[in-house]
């Protein structure tokens, strides 16, 4: 069944999903049985908080259970039968968010070590309830539950700083705690004008907290006579006017300053246009003055908000010597959280090439040298450590898709956390940048490896995939995650790859090297981005990046991806035949998400095809420019019909997959990229490609034809026609 554009919105309001119940499963002799006629007991005290929470299970038992249970406030909270007690505080949880669960034969009560961790543990009641399907508990003596990570950070899948209340609470049922908004200014946000505090309290009712990500102009050096008054006007009155907001989040790119670190290139430089300085920016460099800059904007912060947790971001200075970076990191106020990239800026050896990730990708599971050094340093400076892991399900190796259903790969990187935790004091992690958060059973997994005291990984998974698809076939839908798995870790994704076809999917346009003066989609040719389109980050043009700090040559990588990605696709392929040999053996009511998951591992693998053919694509242009002898050339030009027309069919095959799933081809800062419209305009260029620029470039082979007759071209450039005078 097709869905109309943002349709996937509506599943990020499910707070509770309807029919989760198999009334086919028997209970099991150690199981309490949860029945219609139970009561939600709170005590006289509990808060507002607490009763929207007991309504919130009531409203699960009812919609995923069809269990109808009544809510009632109690002078007495000792446990009786046939009822759920919800109650805060207790000495044995001292860690926040932490929850205590009982359940005897007819009776079960959750304690939370505050509010919110009382919601914690009547939203993990309601997970057991999901992976058994059906609302029996195994009965214990009493099961304590930490939060091995907080914060944990996300930004919106529903639109860029777009959150509604139901999604809020959908957020919150998933384990994250807290959600990120960009701020411009005081009062305005990417969005344009925001009523922050309206947002602030919104999350604070489904017991999110709420970090700034600044993009605000830091137009003065720290040293200068106006700075105090300027970033107090700015970041000051931000927290005065906001101050139950958590925190703000500082990274290089977007708080560039006027520094006076010689190693830099002067913001607003007067360099023309044309001229290539050899010094970075001011936003790519661990600057020796950004601590001065960070004093600055923490004590017009701390006096409105002291608790508030300003968290320094290092993802911009990979690239910088070592000594420089662990300086900054010194340089720090000791009050400071300092957040380091997690997997990315390694040099790996694959495929008979070198491949660097320059962005975040799950191929590497991390960590990475740069974080190792850097986090050894905030550990050994005591600082606050968070990293950015985007465990919430998603990274850059394919950009517009909800998630990456490679749970093995996830897994791994989840386990390095972990170890992080326990080497380095890593506490927080940003789990998604701007690409935001989709629910899936990704960051369902995420959250069960994510609190201590949790069943083993496997077991999660296979109960994961008995619930999506049925435990008769769940060990196959685990062969198929395990293919997927390995297929992700296959690819280091290329930054050329990342800021195109990866980005835009199948969409991503052909354009052709040899252009005319006519020609209508030539090398300068533009995206048709939408009009809700916040950020243009993808590129038309298509090259290999020739890195100097380690990664081999373009051409030399592009031809060991050309050779090994058609492997890597067929892995991908294999999944998808598992799980299609599966659906007419699960049942009906689990068939359509079943579907959309095979549908989304064919959009990636389709992405993959557009990747591998414009690798062809572009080595064949080159070929071309260079072939003077007109048969040659029109040889080429025959492969590049051919790769034409392979692209088609790929488009082709990818238009019934974005019309059944509105959350493919999506991304919240670009809107959408890679939905029917952009699909069928990625058809019209190849057409145009097929019939004007190539066609085009096929009268100049016949004129070559025609002058070869007469005085073959035999022309060579001379070595040595370039060389310097002795």
């Amino acid at each position: 069944m097709a869905e109309n554009p943002y349709d996937f919105r509506k599943s990020l309001d499910e707070v509770h999903i309807k029919g989760r119940r198999d009334f086919t499963v028997c209970p099991q002799p150690d199981e309490t049985v949860i029945q219609s006629g139970w009561s939600i007991v709170l005590p006289e005290t509990a808060s507002d908080f607490c009763f929207d929470l007991a309504r919130d299970l009531a409203d699960y038992l009812l919609v995923s259970m069809q269990v109808s249970a009544g809510i009632r406030r109690s002078d007495s909270i000792t446990p009786e039968s046939r009822s759920i007690i919800l109650q805060t505080g207790s000495e044995e949880l001292p860690v926040p968010r932490s929850f205590k669960l009982e359940c005897r034969r007819d009776w079960i009560r959750i304690t939370g070590a505050d509010d919110w961790g009382t919601a914690q543990g009547s939203y993990h009641l309601e997970d057991l309830m999901n992976l058994r399907e059906a609302p029996y508990i195994r009965q214990t003596a009493g099961t304590c539950k930490e939060p091995l990570f907080s914060p944990r950070l996300i930004h919106s899948g529903y639109g860029m700083d777009q959150f509604t209340a139901a999604y809020l609470q959908r957020i919150a049922h998933e384990g994250f705690d807290g959600i990120l908004l960009y701020v411009l200014e005081p009062g305005k946000g990417i969005q344009g004008y925001t009523d922050f505090n309206e947002i602030i309290d919104l999350a604070e009712k489904a017991g999110i907290k709420v970090y700034f990500y600044s993009r605000m102009r830091n137009p003065f050096h720290p040293g200068d006579p106006q700075a105090r008054q300027y970033y107090e006007s700015q970041y000051g009155q931000l927290f005065r006017h906001c101050r139950k907001a958590a925190g703000l989040v500082l990274v290089g790119e977007s708080c560039q300053f006027p520094s006076r670190d010689p190693m830099i290139e002067p913001l607003n430089s007067n360099n023309p246009g044309c001229f290539r300085s050899d010094k970075p920016n001011p936003g790519w460099w661990p600057c020796s003055d950004f601590p001065d800059l960070v004093h600055l904007i923490r004590g017009c912060i701390r006096e409105y908000a002291p608790a508030a947790d300003l968290i320094f971001w290092s993802y911009n200075w990979a690239f910088a010597p070592k000594e420089l970076r662990m300086k900054l990191i010194d340089d720090l106020p000791g009050d400071v959280t300092l957040q380091v990239n997690f997997e990315m800026h390694d040099n790996i050896e694959i495929w008979g090439t070198r491949e660097r990730a320059l962005d975040y990708t799950l191929s590497l599971p991390g960590p990475s040298q740069i974080f190792q050094e850097e986090a050894t340093e905030a550990f050994r400076r005591g600082l606050r450590l968070y990293t950015i892991s985007n465990t919430a399900g998603k990274t850059w190796d394919f950009g517009c898709v909800p998630y990456l259903p490679t749970p093995y790969q996830w897994l791994k990187r989840m386990d390095q956390l972990k170890t992080a935790r326990r080497e380095v004091g890593l506490s927080g992690l940003m789990e998604t940048h701007h690409f935001g958060w989709f629910p899936s059973f990704i960051s369902e997994f995420a959250k069960w490896n994510f609190w201590s005291n949790s069943p083993e990984p496997q077991e999660i998974l296979l109960a994961l995939a008995a619930r999506e698809f049925s435990s008769e076939v769940a060990e196959t839908v685990l062969d198929a995650w395990r293919e997927w798995s390995e297929a992700i870790s296959e690819f280091v994704t290329p930054i050329e790859d990342q800021y195109g076809p990866c980005r835009l999917g199948p969409a991503f346009p052909f354009l052709f090297a040899g252009i005319s003066l006519r020609s209508t989609f030539g090398l300068n040719a533009r995206f048709p981005w939408t009009a809700r389109c916040l950020h243009e980050i993808a590129f038309c043009r298509y090259e290999p990046v020739n890195d100097p700090l380690g990664l081999d040559m373009g051409i030399r990588r592009f031809l060991a991806e050309i050779g090994h990605l058609p492997s890597t696709i067929a892995r991908w392929q294999r999944g998808i035949s598992l799980l299609e040999g599966l659906l007419e053996q699960i049942p009906e009511r689990k068939r359509r998400n079943a579907r959309k998951m095979t549908g989304l591992a064919r959009f990636i693998a389709n992405t993959l095809t557009t990747t591998l053919h414009i690798k062809c694509w572009w080595l064949e242009n080159q070929r071309l420019l260079l072939e003077s002898d007109p048969v040659q050339a029109e040889l080429i030009l025959q492969r590049m019909t051919a790769i034409l027309e392979s692209e088609k069919d790929n488009v082709l095959a990818t238009i019934p997959l974005v019309r059944e799933d509105s959350s493919l081809g999506y991304e919240p800062s670009m809107d959408y990229v890679c939905d029917p419209p952009h699909l069928e305009w990625k058809l019209r260029q190849l057409h145009a490609v097929l019939t004007m620029d190539i066609a085009n470039y096929r009268k100049g082979i016949e004129v070559a034809h025609r002058l070869e007759l007469d005085t073959p071209c035999s022309g060579t450039c001379p070595e040595n026609a370039f060389a310097g005078t002795p």
